[in-house]
């Protein structure tokens, strides 16, 4: 049986198990930046650190790349910094993904029309440039492969054998049965993580009620400013009066209430002047939580996460848009492609034009939808069309490659420092979330 979770924060993000049965270690993350790291892993499996430009560059083209290294703060914040300092707009930067905002990360960028002697080396003191270059072509999120990470988990309250072999029993375990590929916290935020109930209003078209709670509702990890905005809104509604007490930084809330300010009641309005990348986040992370909720199911009834049972659909590696339904005719073939690691089973993302598993793995997605009360058809968002979803898949499994650890001594605790490689999409926290079993994931540093 799986080990469930005692995790408010996990149960509400729809993930309520580990699949490991070993006791984690406890402990921190992202006590500084500097514990955790993060580097983009580029075209040709190339790791973006300075130096880059030697083994991408063409030295030719009108895009110039650079590498970004950023410190404590988010990815589209760095690019606005780095747009002011050359003269453009931010939207015409491009990056192949966004990265964690509490870490120190690396990652490509590029832009058109502006020359790489144009980047100044520093930009503030959380964002530095290197290796700007040329090249005939845009970055894409399609040239991401994946990310290195390397990450301290600190305070750690174990003796030097307990902290070996909890994490040595786990990395076991995880290879008999594979980590929960869950969409991890930075998905939904863990501070206010309620981007996914927006999400499903949006999709039910239940704007009133999105607006309401995206600005009243308040969380007990807020600061006290935004706890007394929210509050004095909840209780008087008035727009103008909440629009002078909501800080400065709760840029979108601000958004809204200015323009509920201008068109009072016009709540499908006041949700569209969110930028686009905004409310997309919020059908995805919708998609998200349906995604672990069924992950959650599978485990829940032990069924094996990486090995396909019938009903199931199975993936071959590099052609993840094209799957394979397992059936009794093909199961010993498909069993086979995917213990040579040539394939893995996956699941359904919800959009308006999937198509659910067959047998055990279907009733489970019927089972969710149902008891969400949410149709695929729905996912057609009729009133907010670019907000529309196809629908995709995602491996059931993450895959961490090179996973190596050691023990530092920190402060009369210990210290773990974790290296690993995951492919795009994959979320560290969700690994370490195995190892540490967080009681209390936001504090944690999750």
């Amino acid at each position: 049986m799986p080990t469930p979770s005692h995790s408010e924060l996990d149960k509400t993000l729809g993930m309520f198990y580990y699949s490991t049965r070993y006791p984690g270690i406890g402990g921190k993350l992202k006590e500084r930046p500097e514990d955790f790291v993060v580097i983009e892993i580029s075209l040709g499996n190339v790791e973006c650190l300075p130096g880059v430009a030697e083994r991408l560059s063409s030295g030719t083209g009108d895009y110039t790349w650079f590498l970004l290294e950023k410190r404590n703060i988010d990815t589209i914040t760095a690019l606005r910094l780095v747009a002011c300092s050359v003269g453009v707009s931010y939207k015409k930067i491009s990056v192949a993904g966004l990265k964690d905002t509490k870490a120190v990360t690396f990652q490509l960028a590029s832009v058109e029309g502006v020359p790489p002697e144009s980047f100044p080396p520093q930009i503030c003191s959380k964002v530095r440039i290197h290796d700007a270059f040329r090249m005939p072509f845009k970055l894409t999120a399609g040239m991401l492969q994946g990310n290195r990470f390397e990450v301290k988990v600190k305070c750690v309250e174990l003796s030097y054998d307990e902290v070996n072999e909890r994490v040595a029993k786990i990395q076991e375990e995880l290879k008999y049965v594979g980590a929960p590929n869950y969409y991890g916290y930075q998905r939904f935020g863990t501070i206010r993580p309620l981007t996914h109930i927006i999400g499903k209003l949006i999709l039910k078209g239940s704007f009133k009620e999105a607006v309401y709670i995206f600005l009243t509702k308040v969380y007990p990890l807020e600061s006290p400013k935004a706890k007394e905005a929210r509050t004095y809104l909840e209780s008087t509604w008035d727009v103008k009066g909440a629009l002078e007490a909501f800080p400065n930084k709760l840029h979108h809330e601000r958004t809204i209430l200015r323009y509920l300010l201008k068109h009072p009641n016009d709540y499908s309005g006041a949700i569209r002047a969110l930028p686009l990348s905004v409310r997309r986040l919020c059908v995805e992370a919708y998609q998200a939580y349906l995604f672990n909720l069924i992950l959650s199911r599978r485990l829940g009834q032990e069924l094996p996460l990486n090995q396909p049972i019938k009903g199931d659909l199975v993936a071959l590696k590099g052609y993840e848009t094209a799957v394979i339904r397992v059936r009794d005719s093909n199961l010993d073939k498909v069993k086979e492609l995917v213990s040579r690691g040539c394939a893995e089973v996956v699941g359904n993302v919800f959009g308006y034009a999937s198509v659910l598993s067959e047998d055990l793995p279907g009733m489970l997605e019927k089972e969710v939808l149902s008891e969400e009360g949410i149709s695929l058809d729905e996912f057609k968002v009729r009133s907010m069309p670019e907000l529309s979803s196809r629908g995709t898949f995602r491996a059931l499994t993450l895959t961490p490659e090179g996973l190596r650890w050691r023990l530092d001594k920190y402060n009369e605790q210990y210290s773990v420092n974790f290296s690993f490689k995951l492919r795009k999409g994959e979320y560290a926290t969700v690994l370490l979330r195995e190892f540490v079993k967080p009681v209390d994931p936001a504090i944690q540093g999750f």
